[in-house]
C-alpha cells in the first residue's frame, strides 16, 4: 500500500518522447483530463562486471502487437553500468522515515539491474531508479522481476507525475509480503467529483511466488488502466475520474520500514518465524515502455472498450 512520498529522479531531464492519441479511445468514456533536480549519479557497482543475463530471467520483448503498441523504450541491462536513461535516488523517501535511498544501492551486474536494501549500524540504506528520459502520457510499461524475501524491504513499480504533484500515481507491482506470496495495485487519484478534492485510492491483489521470475506490467489509456501478469490483464480501472491524464514516468524503488507499515495500518505485524535478513534486492531484467498508436479502432476491435473477464474492476467507492 503506497503512501504519498516523494522521488528522487536523476538530471538533466532529457526532452519528452513524442505521443500521438486521441483523447476519445475509449468510447462511451470522457478521457480526464520524487523530489526534484538532485544530479544523476548513474553509481551502478561495475566491478567484475559480467554483461549476460542470469538464467531463467527472460528475453526483453523484441515487440508488443504492432496494431496497437509502438515500442520506445527497452534495456536488457547487458552491460556495466546504469546507461544516461535511467538515475539513480537518494535522500530520504517522503512519508516514509525508515531508511534512506543511495546510490550505492543499485548495480548493473550479470545481465540484471539490481536494487538493493542494506541494514547497517545507522540504519537501512535502499535503492531505486527513475526513468524520467522516457516521460509519456499514455503507454504500456513492463518489467521482468524477482524480489528476495524480506520483511522488512518492500519494493515498488510505478507511474510517478512528471510535475510532481501528487497524486496521480498508478502503482502495477508493490508488496509488502515478506515471503513475497502477494502483490498489490494501486492508482491514487483527487476526487473532485463532490468538490471536496479529496485524495482518493484503489487497489488490488493477487497471489504468487514473486520469488520467482516474472513480467509485471500495465497499460494506460485515456479512461483506462489495465495491470498487467505475465501478459494477463489480472485488474483494471475503467472510472476516468480515477485515470491520470498527466506526462508520468517509470519509477522502481526499494524501501525499508515494511514493518513498521504493517503496524501503522492495522495489519498483522511481523512474527518472529518472517524471514528478517539484512540484505534484499529485486532483480531486473529487462524495462520495455510502448506508446498506443493512435487508432481507436485497433483498440476496440481488441476489446479493451470492455472488461476483462476474471479480471478485478477497481472503483471509486
Amino acid at each position: 500500500m503506497t503512501r504519498p512520498r516523494r522521488k528522487r529522479p536523476g538530471s538533466p531531464r532529457p526532452r519528452l518522447l513524442p505521443i500521438a492519441l486521441g483523447a476519445t479511445l475509449i468510447a462511451g468514456v470522457a478521457a480526464c483530463a520524487p523530489a526534484s533536480g538532485d544530479p544523476m549519479h548513474n553509481a551502478a557497482q561495475t566491478s567484475n562486471c559480467v554483461g549476460a543475463g542470469v538464467d531463467g530471467a527472460g528475453t526483453a520483448p523484441a515487440a508488443q502487437d504492432s496494431r496497437l503498441w509502438k515500442r520506445v523504450f527497452v534495456d536488457s541491462f547487458d552491460r556495466c553500468d546504469l546507461g544516461d536513461r535511467w538515475g539513480t535516488y537518494s535522500g530520504s523517501p517522503g512519508g516514509n522515515p525508515v531508511g534512506r535511498w543511495d546510490a550505492s544501492m543499485v548495480r548493473v551486474h550479470d545481465g540484471v539491474l539490481r536494487l538493493s536494501g542494506e541494514k547497517t549500524a545507522t540504519g537501512w540504506t535502499t535503492g531505486g531508479v527513475s526513468n524520467y528520459p522516457v516521460t509519456q502520457t499514455y503507454g504500456r510499461w513492463e518489467v521482468r522481476m524477482r524480489a528476495t524475501d524480506s520483511a522488512d524491504l518492500s519494493y515498488h513499480m510505478l507511474l510517478w507525475p512528471k510535475d510532481e504533484q501528487w497524486p496521480p500515481e498508478i502503482d502495477f507491482a508493490e508488496s509488502i509480503a515478506s515471503r513475497r506470496d502477494q502483490m498489490s495495485a494501486f492508482v491514487h487519484w483527487v476526487d473532485a467529483r463532490n468538490g471536496d478534492g479529496d485524495n482518493k485510492k484503489a487497489h488490488a491483489e493477487v497471489s504468487g511466488d514473486f520469488g520467482d521470475w516474472h513480467t509485471v506490467g500495465v497499460e494506460w489509456l485515456p479512461g483506462l488502466i489495465r495491470y498487467l501478469l505475465d501478459g494477463r490483464v489480472w485488474a483494471e480501472v475503467r472510472d476516468p475520474v480515477m485515470v491520470p491524464t498527466v506526462p508520468m514516468w517509470l519509477g522502481l524503488q526499494v524501501e525499508a520500514g515494511a514493518c513498521e507499515r504493517r503496524a501503522d495500518w492495522g495489519m498483522a505485524p511481523c512474527s518472529p518465524d518472517e524471514p528478517r535478513p539484512t540484505h534484499g534486492e529485486v532483480e531486473i531484467d529487462w524495462v520495455a515502455v510502448y506508446s498506443p498508436i493512435d487508432d481507436v479502432a485497433a483498440f476496440t476491435s481488441a476489446g479493451y472498450l470492455t472488461p476483462t473477464p476474471g479480471a478485478v474492476q477497481l472503483g471509486a467507492s
